[in-house]
């Protein structure tokens, strides 16, 4: 223990020596890419929440390309209101550690909150509400603004690495109060007359499946997953795609259920 601890202290403290936060930043995400040992990879998560934090304060964050850290993942919604930050790491057990923050904008400022994990990633449930410090970690890589009438909320796509045999992807909903803050969870999902707040698609780690918005037929299109055997039905560490399309569509701010679609045009 007492050696983890000094090549954590001697690693920060070298960090320290950069000259901006962008510089720190960038060392930081090196080490973290590199770094072999968990207990220090969590110590340097730590510091790019801080170091990640302190610079996020400034309003014109929200505007910064940042593309001198190619491992930020940094996305804007469609109405270039709200742009979310994550990042992920590999522990040797190849589950995987996250970070994030969410960025608001309101009429005189910027908000931004973090999102936590409290113990380790999870699996969420479909249904139900996630606090921004109980979140479960993902990489979002698509957000968008959903309208009804005077009701407003937003759709993020992610990618989450759930452990060593199976991933899987998310479509989540966020819900941005009057002061800006951000949570999660919004039954706006139906499958067959059942609400959900979030769909979640677990498959095989050694599959890629897609997840993609068609803004123009307001859909939200996927890859149908099959076990790759009968015999493996409910076991999704053996599910992948089928080569058939499934897809949500909307209609007055649900998002309903469309099953064997023709994607061949939307994707």
């Amino acid at each position: 223990m007492r050696h983890f601890i000094l090549i954590a202290s001697l690693l920060l403290a070298t960090l320290a020596q950069a000259k901006s936060p962008e510089e720190r930043l960038a060392r930081l995400f090196d080490s973290l890419r590199t770094c072999e040992i968990d207990s220090v990879k969590d110590e340097l998560n730590l510091e790019i929440y801080n170091v990640l934090g302190e610079k996020l304060k400034d309003p014109a964050s929200f505007k910064e390309s940042f593309d001198q850290l190619p491992n930020l993942g940094k996305v804007y919604s469609d109405d270039k209101k709200i742009r979310i930050y994550t990042w992920s790491f590999p522990y040797a057990d190849r589950c995987y550690g996250y970070g994030g923050f969410i960025q608001t904008t309101l009429k005189d400022k910027v908000v931004t909150t973090p999102l936590l994990i409290s113990n380790e990633a999870y699996k969420p449930n479909q249904q139900g509400k996630i606090a921004a410090n109980n979140w479960y970690g993902s990489l979002y890589y698509n957000i968008f603004l959903v309208k009804n009438k005077r009701e407003k909320y937003y759709i993020a796509l992610g990618w989450s690495g759930h452990n060593a045999a199976s991933d899987f992807k998310i479509m989540e909903t966020i819900n941005i109060d009057g002061c800006g803050n951000a949570s999660f969870g919004k039954m706006v999902f139906n499958k067959k007359g059942k609400n959900d707040s979030r769909i979640i698609l677990e498959y095989s780690s050694e599959a890629k499946i897609a997840l993609n918005y068609d803004a123009a037929s307001k859909r939200i299109i996927f890859d149908h997953l099959s076990p790759i055997e009968p015999g493996y039905q409910d076991l999704r560490v053996y599910y992948g795609p089928d080569f058939t399309y499934d897809a949500y569509k909307l209609n007055k701010g649900i998002w309903y259920l469309e099953e064997n679609i023709d994607a061949r045009n939307s994707r």
